[in-house]
């Protein structure tokens, strides 16, 4: 017994004997470090529901306009919701009392010439069913492909609004805290940081990050990765076919929703001054020269079908009909 005694005893000891600060720190009072808290978490807030707002401004043309090339569709009205459920535990009271996020699902933002803005919907809305704020499954359940009424709580009053939804690809969108620029799909999700939205210099970049990441979606890509991954014994390399797919099928689905690919395979270079090692590195990604080639000659490829007034569809070995 005595070793283990022996042992806890020494831990103790350096413990009580951990170096301290050879300054004098000047003393902070509760009351304004609180006060600071509560600025911080305003501004983290405002920034967030800001690149939300962008995203969502930026992927619903995208969603919307490559619904016929999309295996998979879903009715949407182009609202974004949210609840205290979307937020870490520790920023909950912050995120209701500065965003409204509460128990329950409420509208946190309201994409641009959608049909939610058009019924005026507005952030904070709730959109009842048997009295109660329901989710965007149950609200597209509720409307179907024809649409119809929903029942809206806004504050104390509560409205009946009409709302024909519109046909998009099957991809949900999601904002993730923290600066690593970095964005990924996952089948049935879009995901984009914080990171990644500070990183793209125009709208015309983060188009070209949407559109990539709804072709893994659209592709079948994660699935496919899985099983090349199984198959192979855990090699990575096989995955780098389905990136460069992604650029090449992301460029189209961007330009078909409006968007100016003029220059936006500089992002690459950007990320190269960021990352110089995946300048020559390739690993489960291609290396940043060859993703900067492949997009500028995908660029060519689709303006040489637009002065042609060929249809921008992707060159698929089975072309299908659009």
């Amino acid at each position: 017994m005595w070793r283990p005694l022996a042992i806890l005893s020494v831990a103790a000891s350096l413990i009580g004997a951990c170096a301290g600060t050879a300054t004098r720190l000047p003393e902070v009072d509760a009351r304004s470090m609180a006060s600071e808290a509560r600025t911080q978490e305003t501004r983290a807030l405002s920034t967030r529901r800001a690149n939300m707002e962008r995203l969502v401004r930026i992927a619903r043309p995208i969603l919307l306009a490559n619904a016929p090339l999309c295996p998979k569709t879903r009715s949407t009205i182009g609202v974004q919701l949210h609840s205290e459920d979307s937020y870490g535990k520790r920023l909950r009271p912050a995120a209701l009392r500065e965003l409204g996020a509460g128990e329950y699902p409420s509208v946190f933002v309201v994409a641009p010439n959608s049909p939610a803005s058009r019924a005026g919907l507005r952030p904070g809305d709730k959109i009842l069913r048997d009295g109660k704020p329901v989710g965007g499954s149950v609200i597209r359940d509720m409307l179907g492909e024809t649409g119809g009424p929903l029942t809206v709580q806004r504050g104390a009053e509560t409205l009946s609004v009409e709302i024909v939804p519109e046909m998009t690809c099957a991809s949900g969108l999601r904002l993730q805290s923290g600066s690593a620029i970095n964005a990924y799909a996952n089948g049935r999700t879009i995901t984009v940081s914080a990171g990644m939205m500070d990183f793209v210099e125009s709208d015309d970049e983060l188009a070209l990050i949407v559109g990539h990441e709804l072709a893994h979606n659209t592709m079948g890509h994660i699935r496919k990765s899985v099983v090349n991954f199984l198959l192979s014994g855990g090699a990575t390399r096989y995955t780098r076919p389905f990136e460069s797919e992604s650029d090449y099928v992301g460029m189209y689905y961007m330009v078909r929703a409006g968007f100016d690919p003029d220059g936006v395979e500089d992002v690459w270079r950007r990320l190269a001054e960021v990352d110089p090692r995946s300048v020559n590195r390739a690993k489960t990604h291609p290396t940043f020269p060859d993703r900067y080639l492949r997009l500028a000659a995908t660029r060519a490829e689709i303006e040489a079908k637009q002065a042609s007034g060929d249809a921008l569809i992707p060159n698929f070995k089975d072309a299908p009909d659009e």
